[in-house]
């Protein structure tokens, strides 16, 4: 059961995730402090964090004067239904809601623990309103009773001061990459986790050589939970034992224990063995143009073949942008930048159909990523 200052934890962290969507240095995300958060954040904002509470803890979006008091409302809600819901991060399309039981959180938490059984305390480097972060950071350690120390995910900090033996530092992708440009190195006996994107294996050879005890990657979803794990990069991941698995059907599948509906794996994979997996790439997602399905991946694969295109990602518009396809494009540093035009006739000359015709195309020096190093919306 989860307890009141765990429900803060969590409002408190979607507000600054949902501040951080609008602020260049998105690792700061968490440096502000709570009794400040609620004074500070801009109308717009505010509305959008409301709304996002409300899908959350299942109740209808409602003005509230404190932080305190919209805790007290979502968790009365959270006693009556038991449930808590998680938005995805809208990487392949729209995001969507993610509803988890009682059965599914702590069956799920319990499935982890034994990877932790050393741990004496979590050191919190995520948001705990996404699933990553509610799972390691709320669920786990009520489980293996050890407390939580929530820090701002920069890596610069005096961790030789902050890190104690046996802590579990939980973190992603893009913080590890951020920690190693700053040439840090671990305290003894640290053991470190990553998730919600895939970690390079590179990054994690480099985070065992500055001294991490033990690395630990989580493959999952925000749909599905934490699926599998692994220690060592380029080794494959082991499926977690309350997972059942189908690794014979056309199309491999899982069902948790404790449920009743198989379910596909969110990735292709290559299957090393029955419970070892190698994850290579999403499943195509089709959206919906007009009533016509349409595969973004299939049109970022031929952007891709243009000779001045490096990078780029393909998503369905916002309802207040339009109901077309938008396209953000990076492009070779050797080559002049296309105009829109130009890659539209581009396009036109594969013949793709005038649903799969990005109408607004957008030029940055990167691809746009999340706080947590996902693809993002522009």
């Amino acid at each position: 059961m989860l307890n009141r200052n765990d429900i803060k934890r969590m409002l408190t962290d979607l507000f600054r995730t949902e501040m951080a969507r609008h602020q260049k240095d998105a690792l700061a995300v968490f440096d502000s402090p709570v009794e400040n958060l609620w004074a500070n954040i801009p109308a717009d904002i505010l509305r959008e964090a409301i709304l996002k509470a409300g899908q959350m803890f299942d109740y209808k979006p409602l003005a509230f004067s404190s932080l305190d008091l919209m805790t007290d409302y979502a968790y009365a809600s959270y006693l009556k239904t038991k449930k808590v819901a998680f938005l995805t991060s809208g990487s392949t399309g729209t995001p969507k809601v993610c509803v988890h039981t009682p059965a599914m959180i702590w069956e799920e938490a319990r499935g982890v623990a034994p990877l932790f059984t050393e741990v004496k305390r979590i050191v919190s480097l995520v948001p705990c309103n996404h699933l990553y972060g509610f799972t390691f950071t709320v669920a786990l350690p009520h489980i293996l009773n050890v407390p939580v120390l929530t820090l701002p995910a920069l890596p610069t900090q005096s961790w030789e001061k902050i890190l104690q033996p046996k802590d579990l530092l939980v973190g992603f992708p893009l913080f590890w990459s951020y920690w190693l440009r700053c040439n840090e190195a671990f305290p003894p006996d640290i053991h470190v986790l990553s998730s919600t994107a895939p970690c390079k294996n590179e990054i994690i050879e480099a985070l065992l050589k500055t001294g991490a005890a033990r690395f630990t990657e989580i493959y999952g979803s925000s749909e599905t939970g934490a699926i599998a794990h692994r220690h060592q990069p380029y080794k494959p991941f082991e499926i977690f034992p309350f997972w059942e698995v189908n690794m014979q059907a056309d199309t491999p599948r899982i069902k948790r224990k404790c449920g009743e509906e198989w379910q596909p794996l969110p990735d292709k994979v290559k299957i090393e063995q029955e419970r070892f997996i190698y994850p290579l790439e999403r499943q195509d997602a089709c959206v919906q143009v007009a009533g016509i399905n349409v595969f973004p991946k299939r049109i970022e694969k031929i952007l891709l073949t243009h000779p001045a295109v490096k990078e780029c990602r393909v998503r369905l518009m916002r309802p207040e942008e339009g109901d077309r396809l938008k396209v953000f494009v990076v492009v070779r540093e050797d080559c002049p930048q296309p105009t829109a035009d130009e890659l539209r006739a581009f396009l036109n000359r594969h013949n793709l159909t005038i649903h799969e015709i990005p109408r607004s195309f957008t030029f940055g020096a990167q691809l746009p990523i999340s706080d947590l190093g996902k693809d993002a919306d522009w």
